[in-house]
């Protein structure tokens, strides 16, 4: 990784009241550096252990809900039996198609998201499913004299 994009991430993770060193570095630079920009627990735990991070996978698991509860990971409300974070935290719209488990971004307008949604039901009116996620407030960003030394609760769930 290279030494400007390991700076930002250490900077973001200050920013949110962790460490800039340390497991939830690594993680986030691992996930960074995907191909893809949604990834299951199954798919980062293998990444996570190619890349030679010798952690338990609840561990794992625990730092990502703790990444994606500070808004440094997106995760996607899903009905897939693992959860799916997304690498691009700030709001954005998706597609996802059940048959062949491809997730879309969409980073769109307002009126081409309303116009695709309008394409989807007319050519699929029997196949189309409509989720509307309110994101609750991102938690304040902390001064570094306030700085946590060891991750915050897991977020339980998404609205």
């Amino acid at each position: 990784m290279p030494h400007t994009v390991r700076a930002a991430i250490q900077q973001e993770l200050r920013q949110a009241g962790l460490p800039g060193q340390g497991l939830p570095g690594r993680l986030l630079g691992l996930l960074r550096d995907a191909p893809t920009t949604h990834l299951g627990l199954a798919e980062i735990l293998r990444m996570a252990t190619e890349a030679g991070l010798t952690i338990a996978p609840a561990e794992i698991a625990r730092q990502l809900e703790t990444l994606a509860a500070l808004g440094l990971l997106g995760r996607l409300p899903s009905t897939a039996v693992e959860p799916i974070f997304d690498t691009v935290p700030r709001p954005h719209s998706h597609l996802i198609y059940e048959e062949t488990a491809e997730t879309v971004d969409l980073d769109v307008s307002p009126e081409t998201l309303l116009a695709i949604l309008r394409q989807a039901l007319a050519e699929r009116p029997d196949q189309v499913d409509v989720l509307i996620r309110f994101r609750r407030d991102p938690p304040p960003a902390r001064s570094s004299r306030s700085r946590r030394t060891a991750p915050g609760p897991a977020c339980a769930r998404n609205a």
